[in-house]
């Protein structure tokens, strides 16, 4: 059993008996972790509100053998990234980010470049921001680096490698994306997407998130029903 700290950003958190918690955060250096919190829903100390969705923290924890679940010490925080809580939009589009990767990223898999594009996410995902282009564009950064890149082409179509590359973007959303991907992030946190185009996009992403996956993503399907359109088209 080893010892290590590391970031780690939590993408899902459940009660474990009277005063545990058992949670899945996505490290920076050990990929996806699933741990057991001893006395958490008690101790302000070692857990101060850090073991909820969206907390960037500071993790300290004793690894197991393969196929048990490790053991959190501690989880010191660094950003709650409350905002998302407190806009129904921004959390479903935020969730879909998370159960993306928990679902297709493996255990003691490292994959820093998940990690920083989830953090560029969250970071910029605030009420009073144009958070969708940052959004898009870590989604389609994500996808990238768990190995489903997207190829968007000069012909407004966008195919998914691996999602069987049936579905098609209008021009226009297309070359939003194409150009978006290109920007740095402080740009793309200023630039805003008439509602149409939006709604079009988040369709497209959320249709290859549903193709690239052996079960629908409940985050995709419950964004769906937020924007009021068929999650199977």
């Amino acid at each position: 059993m080893s010892r290590f700290t590391t970031e780690a950003i939590i993408l899902h958190s459940i009660d474990f008996s009277e005063s545990d918690k058992i949670i899945c955060a996505l490290t920076r250096d050990k990929g996806i972790i699933n741990a057991i919190a001893k006395g958490a829903k008690r101790s302000k100390i070692r857990f101060p509100g850090t073991l909820e969705p969206f907390c960037q923290v500071t993790m300290d924890v004793f690894l197991k053998r393969e196929g048990e679940l490790h053991r959190l010490e501690s989880a010191q925080l660094s950003h709650a990234h409350l905002g998302i809580r407190e806009d129904l939009d921004l959390l479903a589009h935020s969730t879909v980010l998370l159960e993306l990767i928990k679902e297709h990223l493996g255990q003691l898999d490292p994959s820093p470049a998940t990690f920083d594009h989830l953090q560029c996410a969250l970071d910029a995902m605030e009420p009073d921001r144009q958070w969708f282009s940052v959004w898009s564009v870590s989604l389609l950064s994500i996808l990238s680096s768990l190995g489903y890149g997207i190829d968007l082409d000069a012909q407004n179509k966008s195919s998914a490698r691996g999602a069987g590359g049936q579905n098609t973007l209008s021009r226009e959303a297309n070359m939003f994306l194409v150009n978006a991907s290109r920007l740095e992030r402080d740009v793309l946190q200023r630039l805003s997407v008439n509602p149409l185009l939006k709604r079009e996009i988040a369709g497209f992403l959320l249709a290859v998130c549903n193709h690239i996956t052996d079960k629908r993503l409940k985050s995709a399907c419950f964004l769906a029903k937020l924007l009021d359109f068929n999650p199977n088209q």
